[in-house]
């Protein structure tokens, strides 16, 4: 059974941490920006003990930042997480965390890319409604705030206690890259955003399961892999592993693990143009190959993770895809209460 947080409003405490990457202490501009377009937006903030630390390629031991978590969840006052960024070691965590405690405490927690593997185990263990959607330096920490269709559909997922409704694509896109701290004293320049595209048609309803797929992976085999049986899945990967041979290795384990026999619909993320795709039908080519035989409604180039601005997207919330002529993705349940 799904379990909706309490729904996000004006003058709530959130709650940052760094489960992942140390990149917040590298970065403290950015963090500090974050933090103050969170404030404008109308929400005191309070950044875990843990999340500007940094011991190697994480942000502090795994232990410090379980307890960040830990501290963040059973704190009543705070009614949200946002995550600063992801990285590569969130899966540290899992044999770390107390899921009664966390089951016990449902609240908006949201966060992407190396966060799925939290999203994943949470969703698994808890039921908790998870959230893939903007983190604390990538998004609200952008010059000049949050993107409007980055906090749109925010608002929509996180502060409604209403189905969210239809998403389509955004006009413009930045794919353009300042260096945090050095680069980002200017907005980043917008580009039409390439349309969201049918591979497959159909049309396919089911509980969202979202996140990066090589993430994702992690948890095969281990108690934290999510029940995939008639989701809606929604996968995506960066442009360091989501390179062509990269992504169809990825799809055909999932083709080999039966997984595109038991979803419902699947969705991919936009392609960055650093991954190495020479068009987009080379995408749509390897997703055709992956499923082939099953019937399955498929749609890429949905903005989602790694790709600005993006959707939010909870675990284990109905949502519709219709991949048709025009591609939407309809959230038709609320995801808070």
């Amino acid at each position: 059974m799904t379990v909706l947080p309490r729904r996000l409003a004006p003058g709530d405490l959130v709650g940052i941490a760094s489960p992942s990457s140390p990149v917040a202490a590298d970065a403290p501009r950015r963090l500090e920006r974050g933090v103050a377009e969170l404030e404008r937006r109308g929400f005191r903030v309070r950044v875990g003990e843990h999340a500007r630390s940094k011991t190697g390629w994480t942000a502090g031991s795994p232990q410090d930042r379980a307890a960040d978590l830990h501290a963040l969840f059973a704190d009543p006052e705070v009614r949200a997480i946002v995550c600063t960024i992801g990285g590569f070691n969130a899966n540290q965590l899992l044999e770390l965390l107390d899921f009664d405690l966390i089951a016990a405490n449902p609240k908006v927690f949201v966060g992407y890319s190396d966060i799925t593997a939290l999203h994943g185990a949470i969703h698994a263990r808890t039921g908790l409604a998870t959230m893939l959607g903007p983190a604390l330096l990538p998004q609200f920490g952008e010059y000049g705030g949050v993107h409007d269709y980055t906090w749109d559909a925010f608002e929509r997922v996180a502060m409604r206690a209403e189905p969210a409704g239809a998403f389509r694509q955004p006009e413009h896109w930045y794919p353009e890259v300042l260096w945090w701290d050095e680069q980002d004293d200017r907005p980043r320049q917008p580009e039409p955003a390439p349309a969201w595209r049918t591979v497959r048609e159909g049309r396919a309803e089911g509980p969202i399961v979202a996140g990066n797929v090589s993430t994702l992976l992690l948890l095969n085999g281990t108690p934290w892999w999510p029940s995939l049986d008639g989701a809606l899945l929604c996968l995506e990967d960066d442009d360091d592993y989501g390179k062509p041979w990269m992504v169809e290795r990825q799809l055909f384990q999932l083709r080999q693990l039966g997984v595109f026999e038991r979803v419902a619909g699947l969705a991919y993320g936009r392609v960055h143009p650093g991954a190495g795709f020479e068009s987009p039908e080379w995408v749509d080519e390897i997703l055709h190959r992956a499923t082939a035989g099953t019937g399955l409604p498929v749609a890429a180039g949905l903005d989602f993770s790694h790709t600005d601005p993006l959707l939010t997207l909870p675990w284990g919330v109905r949502a519709r895809l219709d991949a048709a002529a025009e591609v939407t993705l309809e959230l038709v349940e609320p995801a808070v209460t």
